[in-house]
């Protein structure tokens, strides 16, 4: 279970090792707050690397990789 502290005039949340491993967050990593019915899911933000590409898509196509992973899965072996 993480904890909310008081960080500047911000709150902060600490995130369990085990969850920050399994989702490659580290120091300084950049991370998205969506609100939901639930209350807030926290959303890692991936590097983008090639300069030039536009994020919306970039999340676009990650989106659509964990959509289709199996099928995409099964394609790569043919």
């Amino acid at each position: 279970m993480g904890k909310v502290f008081k960080n500047g005039n911000s709150l902060a949340v600490t995130i369990p090792k085990t969850y920050a491993h399994q989702l490659s967050i580290n120091a300084g990593s950049e991370v998205e707050w969506e609100k939901t019915s639930q209350g807030l899911t926290l959303i890692p933000q991936k590097k983008i690397r090639k300069a030039g590409v536009d994020p919306k898509f970039v999340k676009m196509v990650d989106e659509f990789i964990d959509e289709h992973e199996d099928v995409l899965r099964e394609l790569s072996k043919r």
